[in-house]
């Protein structure tokens, strides 16, 4: 890269993740995949430029590690991959999943890690789940659910939310915690439309009033003690706020300073479903790029449409420094993030 660098803080890439994509394989076929949109070669990473990557990282401050794929279990070297990670001192080890390789001898070798994490993911109750995966696929993963936790492995449920498991969520949510005994937290993700996906699901995806029920039901579940987050998005934030509903986890920019991502393919990106690329993988990278200017106005606050919008003061306040993107909606003339917070103040 041939970029200007531009300072940056340690303090920046101490608290965030390096992401990293093991494998673009996988044994699901996931509608909603944005992983697969636009892929026609699978692709992996060697284990070598793994562990080189993970010391770099350290090395540039990095403590806390994430793992991911495709399907990270098919991936020739994992076990090798952790042990060489905590030698190195990483803090902590997330590893996403779809849970359905949790064999008993999978998940006792996950359990001997301290500091490590899984999340496995489900789409919803086990007919929502199959349509969207496969017929099998919800068996699988709560098997494999139930397996990692016996053992003792930190489990985090992922389900992606669109308007199908919206109507369903307080029984879907109430039911993994009874269902689930010790898990960690139930985590959503709402469902968007990328580049070239497989898939049409334009008709799941959130409209604003869907969006403020979310939130509702949200805060409502962590009343009863079913701990349920919205991951990376701080518009959560400000309607919780908005709404007198201080008890919803905090939500956090999907692209903030210090988040890297390193594709199976050696390209690094901001997060896992961004298409803008940094250059392909190659030592001495890592702070290349975080250091330079495309980067850091990649992550810096955005002073072209916010500063008009009635609710910047708001959103800046919550960590909403960005208007949402497109694909939340795929409707662009007027900002997802604006309509929803004009809806909350009707």
């Amino acid at each position: 890269m041939n970029e200007k660098s531009v300072d940056r803080t340690d303090a920046e890439v101490r608290s965030e993740n390096l992401s990293i994509e093991l494998t673009s394989r996988c044994n699901s076929l996931c509608k909603h995949c944005f992983v697969r949109a636009g892929r026609n070669k699978k692709a992996d990473l060697s284990p070598g430029l793994v562990e080189q990557i993970c010391a770099e990282g350290f090395k540039a401050g990095y403590r806390h590690l994430h793992l991911t794929g495709g399907e990270p279990l098919l991936w020739q070297g994992l076990f090798e991959l952790l042990d060489c990670a905590f030698a190195l001192n990483y803090q902590r080890v997330f590893l996403n999943s779809n849970g359905t390789l949790f064999t008993a001898d999978a998940v006792r070798r996950l359990a001997r890690y301290d500091g490590l994490g899984v999340s496995v993911s489900l789409q919803g109750n086990a007919a929502l789940h199959d349509h969207m995966r496969g017929q099998g696929a919800y068996r699988q993963a709560t098997q494999g659910i139930a397996a990692a936790l016996d053992a003792g492995v930190p489990v985090t449920v992922f389900a992606t939310i669109g308007k199908t498991l919206l109507e369903d969520l307080a029984a879907f949510a109430a039911h993994v915690y009874k269902e689930f005994y010790g898990l960690k937290q139930l985590i959503l993700i709402q469902m968007i439309r990328v580049k070239d996906d497989l898939y049409d699901l334009t008709r799941e995806l959130l409209d604003p009033e869907d969006f403020l029920r979310m939130v509702r039901t949200v805060a409502m579940l962590n009343l009863w003690g079913c701990r349920t987050g919205i991951l990376n998005d701080p518009l959560v934030n400000v309607v919780a706020e908005h709404m007198k509903m201080p008890w919803i986890p905090q939500s956090y920019l999907l692209h903030r300073p210090g988040r890297l991502f390193v594709r199976a393919t050696g390209d690094i990106t901001l997060a896992h479903s961004t298409l803008e690329r940094y250059g392909r993988y190659q030592p001495g990278m890592i702070n290349k790029v975080l250091g330079s200017k495309r980067y850091r106005m990649a992550v810096a606050t955005e002073d072209k449409v916010c500063p008009s919008c009635r609710f910047v003061v708001r959103c800046r306040a919550n960590g909403m420094i960005r208007p949402s993107a497109q694909v939340m909606d795929m409707k662009p003339e007027v900002p997802y993030c604006q309509r929803v917070l004009t809806h909350a103040t009707c």
